[in-house]
């Protein structure tokens, strides 16, 4: 089944929905995938040229997959065409203010172009957006009630069975974000229960630096405790939503606001609750 089509065969978890739920702002969340609440206001830019970007890389590495030939060249070029069909499949409606569609798609180019240029020949791919449907339990055998879905990028074996997720980012990772990441936990977990063992979680991650983008690589592991606790969050998370306990994120370090499509809503939420509810139901 494709990843649409699981998401719509019924509720479940993926890792950007709990990520979202726990990590980020448990109110945009609500407004988003519990109440429905319409989206306010443009796609943002950001959304749509990393579309693009996961598509070029998507063909890419469905080639080699294949075995078939394909003109790395091209690809930087073939941004731009990918780029225009997302604008025109999200209706035109995209937020350029901090980044007009012509540099986007000049800074796109130089991003897959750094991609490519820092691909390990030595490595045969194996799958390509491979999706995955699987129960999440806890250490005491507690399920949850929703099923982890979600979609690797790619699986790479050279010596060892790598799952692999691409990024473009303004700056470098730390070696903690990557052995916390709750993306490296699910996509493991998710891949090993239906594609058999995995040994590696990878970012292949293009840097936005000023001069030239920066190709960085970061492993990282996980163990059956990991994936425990990764249960045990989304058993927290079904009740959160089972009492609607939902609230805003008021600032912090990494405010979610700037890029969030629910302002309006957020600003009126403790004022006039059941109203915004009643909207969207």
């Amino acid at each position: 089944m494709t990843l649409m089509e699981l998401r719509d065969e019924r509720p479940h978890w993926s890792y950007s929905s709990l990520n979202c739920l726990l990590n980020v702002c448990s109110l945009q969340w609500a407004f988003e995938r519990h109440w429905k609440l319409p989206p306010e206001g443009p796609v943002s830019a950001a959304l749509v040229t990393g579309s693009a970007y996961h598509r070029c890389l998507e063909l890419e590495a469905t080639a080699r997959m294949n075995g078939e030939a394909i003109q790395r060249g091209k690809l930087p070029d073939l941004f731009t065409t990918l780029l225009e069909r997302q604008v025109e499949q999200d209706g035109g409606e995209v937020d350029w203010k901090e980044i007009d569609q012509e540099s986007a798609a000049n800074e796109g180019r130089r991003l897959v172009q750094c991609h490519i240029e820092n691909i390990d020949p030595e490595e045969q791919v194996v799958a390509v957006n491979h999706t995955f449907c699987t129960p999440l339990v806890d250490a005491q055998g507690n399920a949850t009630e929703r099923p982890l879905v979600g979609e690797a990028d790619c699986v790479v074996e050279n010596g060892k069975r790598t799952v692999v997720d691409w990024k473009t980012s303004k700056t470098r990772y730390s070696s903690w974000k990557v052995a916390k990441s709750m993306q490296g936990t699910a996509m493991l977990y998710g891949v090993r229960q239906s594609l058999g063992p995995v040994d590696v979680f990878r970012f292949d991650l293009v840097v936005k630096l000023k001069r030239a983008p920066a190709f960085e690589r970061y492993e990282t592991t996980r163990n059956q405790d990991d994936y425990h606790r990764l249960a045990s969050l989304a058993l927290m998370a079904e009740k959160i939503v089972k009492n609607e306990t939902f609230h805003p994120c008021e600032g912090g370090f990494a405010s979610p606001c700037g890029f969030c499509r629910y302002k309006a809503a957020c600003k009126a939420w403790h004022r006039d609750r059941e109203r915004l509810i009643s909207v969207a139901a």
